[in-house]
């Protein structure tokens, strides 16, 4: 046992356990995604790819989760804010089964050329407030495995409510219009990962997929933790 678990002990997130942040039983509540789906018409769909007939010329080209979100992930999600959140993040890909680790490998390997990841950005006034962007977390997480750039194309313009607030689609569409702009007008033939923690309608990722498209992405993916 190491000074850092005597100091600071590792209670399950799931269930409150000393000595894992994700015991065994808990383990066995993460709901993998084993069905990927069209983010526009929802139907099934190899690797989350949008379907040709669903294609909107500013649109997200695939989407992929890699579980449910449920109290468990919630919990995972929310360790960011904490001090010992990478060792959380370290037990994660410890515990991920090997096919999912394939599995957000796909957008990088179906594609030619380059290929950046891009964390969805927080506007300047909650990244103060926060002092962190939880989607670059993730990104980072995920970068583990992916091995891509990092670039930080996006920025955040508008100071939009919390999607959890809006009453419907709509609500959440009007939030999210103007949200982003791309710092780089020039982004070419270049292709980006986008990464959010979770995925609901996608309004989110839809208007920043629409913004890398209108500065000249050939492709817009999007990666991301969980799926509401």
């Amino acid at each position: 046992m190491f000074l850092k678990d005597i100091v600071f002990p590792k209670f399950c997130l799931g269930c409150g356990y000393l000595g894992a942040y994700i015991c065994t039983n808990c383990k066995k509540k993460l709901s993998y995604i084993k069905q990927d789906n069209c983010l526009y018409c929802g139907k099934a769909s190899l690797y989350g790819l949008t379907h040709p007939g669903c294609r909107r010329e500013k649109g997200v080209d695939g989407l992929l989760s890699l579980f449910y979100y449920n109290n468990l992930l919630k919990a995972i999600i929310k360790s960011v804010k904490y001090r010992l959140a990478t060792d959380v993040w370290k037990e994660l890909c410890l515990v991920i089964e090997p096919d999912m680790l394939k599995k957000i490998n796909v957008y990088k390997n179906i594609t030619e050329g380059d290929i950046y990841l891009e964390p969805i950005p927080l506007h300047r006034n909650k990244l103060r407030t926060r002092g962190f962007n939880q989607a670059k977390i993730i990104a980072d997480f995920f970068n583990r495995f992916l091995k891509l750039q990092l670039s930080g194309y996006l920025m955040r313009s508008k100071d939009t409510s919390s999607q959890a607030q809006m009453k419907n689609n709509k609500d959440r569409y009007s939030n999210m219009l103007g949200a982003f702009e791309a710092l780089e007008q020039d982004v070419n033939n270049k292709r980006f990962v986008l990464v959010d923690d979770i995925v609901t309608t996608g309004s989110t990722v839809k208007e920043a997929a629409r913004v890398l498209k209108r500065a000249g992405a050939k492709n817009v993916f999007v990666l991301t933790l969980a799926k509401g």
